[in-house]
């Protein structure tokens, strides 16, 4: 058989599958046997794709298997939005791409630059400095930026920011400190990792019993929890289930 006629039949069957699994109309049915791939394509359009792009698992899925198939698409799409028009958010938008590749000595120039004038102050700006500079391991300007950031947004709450903050306070060997800033963290932060590096630095500061009933929490808490979240926090659960 034909590599084309194959796919088509394999399409056809796909779309046959999931009409049959959603209940959907017996003319599906009709229109997918009838009009080999020309049917399948229709169902497609109409039934699977805006399902899709309902779906954020289905989305984030998609995202990452754009990633992977073109990992430096976002970067050469916000260079080429650059050279055709320099401005503060585009540069932005560059230097982002470039801290999610791993680039942080471009991206640290690209928030440098930005952060002039009226933009001085941009939280935005100032936490991408952040991610980059703490990717460059240059923590105590990981510190400074954020010390900065909080100093001119008294009210501004990132997650993200305080776990940087806190990490960097580890990474310069300021555990009291450290271990306060995860202490604070464990109360709020979505998911378990501010709970685990809370409890490991416990550990590290030879506070046994107190790390092991962290952990014990890591691990009541996604067992106890839905299949997703379990999915999603696996790394921290077997780092809890290993230390205990």
């Amino acid at each position: 058989m034909p590599l084309f006629a194959s796919l088509v039949l394999l399409l056809d069957v796909i779309c046959i599958g999931h009409a049959a699994w959603k209940r959907q109309p017996a003319l599906w049915f009709f229109v997918i046997v009838a009009l080999p791939f020309v049917g399948a394509t229709m169902y497609l359009l109409t039934e699977l794709l805006p399902r899709a792009r309902a779906n954020p698992a289905a989305r984030h899925a998609a995202t990452g298997l754009g990633r992977a198939i073109n990992p430096d698409k976002e970067v050469s799409a916000a260079r080429t939005a650059l050279e055709e028009m320099d401005t503060v958010e585009n540069r932005r938008r560059l230097a982002d791409a470039l801290v999610t590749r791993g680039r942080h000595a471009e991206a640290r120039e690209l928030y440098e630059s930005a952060l002039t004038g009226a933009h001085e102050d941009d939280p935005a700006l100032m936490m991408g400095l952040a991610r980059a500079l703490f990717g460059l391991e240059e923590y105590t300007g990981v510190r400074m930026t954020l010390d900065r950031l909080r100093e001119a947004w008294p009210d501004f709450q990132s997650p993200e920011g305080h776990m940087l903050y806190a990490r960097a306070h580890e990474a310069m060997g300021e555990m009291d400190r450290a271990l306060m800033e995860y202490e604070a963290l464990a109360g709020y932060f979505r998911g378990e990792e501010a709970r685990c590096r809370y409890a490991m630095l416990l550990l590290r500061m030879g506070r046994e019993e107190e790390a092991e009933a962290q952990f014990q929490v890591v691990v009541q808490s996604v067992e106890t929890g839905s299949r997703v979240y379990g999915k999603d926090q696996k790394v921290w659960y077997d780092m809890a289930k290993q230390q205990l």
